[in-house]
């Protein structure tokens, strides 16, 4: 399904992209709880589990996928609470 060399480059975007977020939340450019920082844990860590995917490593596929599912949550929070103080469904 995947070309050979696909794992390498999911590989290397997610883990750059967890780094990323990591790195920015840790100098204070962007909070834990902004959608910035949770959007480019999700794409990092998307990229991560298809990654381990392609390899069948599964104990990695669990942890990215649960890091994922974190981030989705956490997005969705974030999401709600705006809308909320918003009075968006009001």
């Amino acid at each position: 399904m995947f070309p050979d060399w696909s794992h390498h480059v999911f590989g290397t975007v997610g883990a750059v992209g967890v780094l990323l977020a990591y790195f920015l939340v840790s100098a204070g450019k962007v909070k834990s709880s902004s959608v910035p920082f949770q959007l480019i844990n999700l794409i990092g860590a998307v990229c991560l589990t298809t990654s381990a995917l392609i390899l069948s490593a599964w104990s990695f596929v669990a942890l990215n996928g649960v890091w994922a599912i974190i981030a989705v949550v956490a997005l969705y929070r974030i999401v709600s609470r705006r809308n909320a103080a918003a009075g968006v469904g009001s």
